[in-house]
């Protein structure tokens, strides 16, 4: 019997910046089975610092497409890669724009056998619709919408009026082997933390709707309580200089650091006891973040928004709390840096959550069977429709 060739698949998006979701699509196409599908990457504007990895790995990537919004240029381009590449399916990554709207004109016009786009969002966090409307005129031209969580599908479905029969979940997953808990002593000893020490992890942006804030308050509760516990901030961005502030208000520059960017995730997850993530609602939908924290072991305290409680099962693998509820937040640490078998046990349970449903292997192998059933004119593997993982939990 003759093998069936690899499927060509495009993947639309602005950049490859180092962003949750753009890292998401490097790993996607450097993990695709070669024998499937063969990704290529076209990316609107400047192909980003991700870009030499995803080369490396050898996959094509075209970049500077577009100059502005509405440079025709940007279709002719993709039509022009769409052709020489052999392109059988078009997936556009991320929440409407120039990426979803060029991206889906230009495979509609070369007759494309699928056209996926891939939205991040669980709702536009200023209460307008994520698509805009020369987006949502093209909504019919989709042969299927793929959200990152069921919550987020089901919002796209009755706020932004996607088709139920068009609409699916393919959770994110994490690569367990990079969250094996080395380097644990390494970064202690470069932050001058003794091992002991209950050590509390962040891991977001600094905006506001990150409610850094409201983990400051919260941190000045534990610390009142467990006095050499430190909190290591990792991120940065516009509400830095508000927050360094306020952490010098509740006297917590010992005990609260604010690490900025780093690149040793794994190692400071594996320095960690316990992870916290305290947004506020209607900016988070499926976080990495947590779950690269459950595949470390590491049992998250978050608040209950977006599509978290699809990840953790409250008082199983995690706690969640109100949002803005900073005392319960408290609470539910001081719990775990106190209690080792609790946090053993819930550690362990993240890690068996992680393992089973969000896994990098079942991330890539749902697209893969996506895409080349689209390619091949079977439509949407009836597994992929909407399903809540709390089922398999």
């Amino acid at each position: 019997m003759t093998s069936l060739a690899p499927v060509p698949v495009l993947f639309v998006l602005t950049d490859l910046r180092v962003g949750g979701m753009e890292r998401k699509v490097a790993e996607i196409v450097q993990k695709m089975d070669r024998t499937r599908c063969r990704p290529v990457v076209a990316c609107l504007k400047e192909a980003g610092p991700l870009a030499p990895e995803v080369e490396s790995a050898g996959v094509r990537v075209y970049s500077r497409l577009i100059a502005a919004k509405w440079d025709i240029r940007a279709l002719v381009r993709l039509l022009r890669i769409i052709r020489s590449e052999g392109i059988q399916v078009v997936c556009t990554v991320g929440d409407g724009g120039d990426r979803m709207f060029w991206g889906r004109l230009a495979a509609r016009i070369a007759g494309v056998a699928g056209i996926v786009s891939t939205l991040h969002s669980t709702r536009n966090p200023s209460g307008g619709r994520i698509l805009d409307r020369p987006n949502r005129w093209l909504t019919p031209w989709n042969d299927v919408y793929v959200a990152v969580a069921k919550s987020a599908a089901e919002y796209l479905i009755e706020h932004e009026g996607l088709p139920r029969d068009r609409t699916i979940a393919i959770y994110n997953g994490v690569d367990l082997s990079k969250y094996a808990g080395e380097g644990r002593e390494e970064v202690r000893q470069a932050l001058e933390i003794p091992l002991g020490v209950p050590v509390i992890s962040h891991v977001a942006a600094f905006r506001i709707e990150k409610a850094h804030d409201v983990l400051l308050r919260a941190a000045r509760k534990v610390v009142d309580a467990e006095p050499e516990s430190r909190f290591l901030l990792v991120g940065d961005g516009e509400t830095r200089g508000e927050i360094e502030q306020l952490r010098a208000e509740l006297g917590l520059e010992e005990n609260v650091l604010l690490l900025g960017y780093r690149s040793d995730i794994p190692e400071i997850l594996a320095a960690s006891d316990v992870f916290v993530l305290c947004s506020r609602a209607k900016v988070e939908t499926f976080p990495n973040s947590v779950l690269e924290a459950m595949a470390s072991r590491r049992p998250p305290v978050c608040t209950n928004v977006g599509s978290i409680a699809e990840q953790i099962t409250d008082g199983q693998n995690g706690f969640l709390v109100d949002e803005e509820d900073w005392e319960s937040l408290a609470d539910r640490i001081l719990a775990l840096i106190r209690d080792p078998e609790l946090r053993q046990r819930m550690g362990e349970n993240a890690h068996s959550v992680v393992s089973r449903n969000f896994s990098t292997e079942r991330m890539v192998r749902d697209r893969e069977d996506l895409f080349t059933s689209i390619a091949r004119g079977h439509g949407i593997p009836s597994r992929l429709y909407l399903s809540s993982v709390k089922e398999v939990l």
